[in-house]
């Protein structure tokens, strides 16, 4: 039985990795062919080169850290139903749920591989990028899979993440031996039971929302944040490690500012859409589908905020971004509500629509104030799309329902 558990796992953790991540990779090498290979040669060598730090290994554990904890809810997601019924340990759970976590980082691994060649002149150092890479995404994986004694096993996992890119095979043996010792005092998978329903006191509006948010994101939040430093982390090490005329670092500054919302937007905006789907109870308050929508687009834009200004430490063009940004957040909001309804779910919206527009920002500058004579209409279409939603309707979740008792289009 543990063999077909661990296969189950597999397909969950590839399927989830092609719908969710590859989309982003290939945003992110669109962006290098964009910028050209100059940038992605400079940009190898920063993260893999003579001049890479410790401060790249924790970069590394930070963006694996959070696609591991997008990936997350979703691998987990009704492990306590009719799996925990299967004569298997409790710990085999927990370990088959943790690889199916890390193969969804897998395109990531790629596009960090990609990079690695650049600069890696020998098969032997390419090998111990990989190695270092596999290790980081293992103990991300189990920093975020629901184990009984989680709180003891985070700290080696993530003192290992760190570690595994900080150094030489010394460092990485030390890494191995501290995701292993995380892995044996994790224990079994955790019981999960249904969550107690209760409204917070005194909270009102947006309030309200917001703290909705908040829960339904969790630490979805901190990995869209993460993900939205790539590209500034990209743009920072190009402007600085070239000697560019000032028109450049410019517009460095400016499409890394864009990618970064974009992609935040797209990560927030998508795990909304799966925790925090339209249900009846809000139907029921006094408020329209604008106000909803609206409110949505302010929580999105206001997270996705801070990232434009820690990209105007670059050069202060990149405040460009904050025209597009009403727009951007508002079309997130319409996209969360189609997102059931498509494969590519929020985020392939978002992608499309931001990338093409944080290109066109960051080559003219002066048309990122078109898309603000656009706010009225992207808030009306979003509008619509809340009030055309079916609360009632069933979905179900993603994944062959061949084999699945509980599946009713499989009977």
């Amino acid at each position: 039985m543990l063999l077909p558990l661990l296969r189950f796992h597999f397909a969950v953790g590839a399927r989830l990795a092609m719908r969710l991540l590859v989309p982003l990779i290939t945003a992110a090498f669109g962006a290098g062919m964009l910028l050209g290979t100059d940038f992605v040669t400079s940009l190898s060598h920063v993260l893999f080169g003579a001049r890479a730090s410790g401060g790249t290994a924790v970069l590394f554990a930070a963006v694996m850290l959070g696609a591991a904890a997008e990936a997350a809810p979703r691998v987990c997601r009704g492990l306590g139903g009719w799996l925990r019924h299967l004569p298997v340990s409790g710990l085999a759970h927990r370990r088959a749920a943790g690889l199916a976590i890390a193969i969804a980082q897998i395109p990531l691994l790629l596009g960090l591989l990609f990079l690695a060649a650049f600069a890696s002149l020998s098969p032997t150092a390419l090998l111990a990028d990989a190695l270092k890479l596999t290790v980081t995404a293992l103990a991300a994986a189990l920093c975020v899979t629901p184990a009984e004694r989680r709180w003891a096993a985070r700290p080696p996992a993530l003192a290992a993440a760190v570690l595994a890119g900080s150094g030489g095979w010394e460092t990485l043996g030390i890494a191995v031996a501290l995701l292993v010792a995380a892995d044996l005092v994790a224990g079994p998978l955790a019981r999960s039971g249904a969550p107690a329903v209760h409204l917070p006191r005194a909270s009102r509006g947006t309030l309200l929302e917001l703290r909705i948010v908040w829960r339904a994101l969790g630490t979805s939040l901190l990995g869209a944040l993460a993900l939205g430093l790539l590209p500034l982390s990209a743009a920072f090490a190009f402007t600085a490690n070239n000697s560019l005329a000032p028109e450049h670092v410019r517009m460095a500054a400016r499409l890394g500012a864009g990618l970064a919302v974009v992609l935040a937007l797209a990560q927030m905006a998508e795990a909304l859409a799966v925790r925090r789907p339209a249900w009846p109870w809000s139907r029921s308050l006094p408020w329209s589908a604008a106000r909803r929508a609206g409110a949505d687009a302010l929580i999105l834009g206001g997270h996705a905020l801070p990232l434009v200004l820690l990209a105007a430490r670059i050069a202060p063009a990149a405040l460009v971004i904050l025209a597009i940004l009403p727009f951007l957040s508002v079309r997130a909001a319409g996209a969360m509500r189609r997102a059931p309804e498509r494969r590519t779910g929020a985020a392939g919206e978002i992608l499309f629509e931001g990338g093409l527009l944080a290109a066109l920002a960051a080559l003219l500058p002066w048309a990122a104030l078109l898309p603000l004579a656009l706010v009225p209409w992207a808030l009306r279409a979003a509008a619509e799309r809340e009030r055309r939603q079916k609360v009632s309707r069933w979905l179900e979740l993603h994944h062959l329902a061949a084999g699945d008792p509980q599946s009713w289009s499989a009977s």
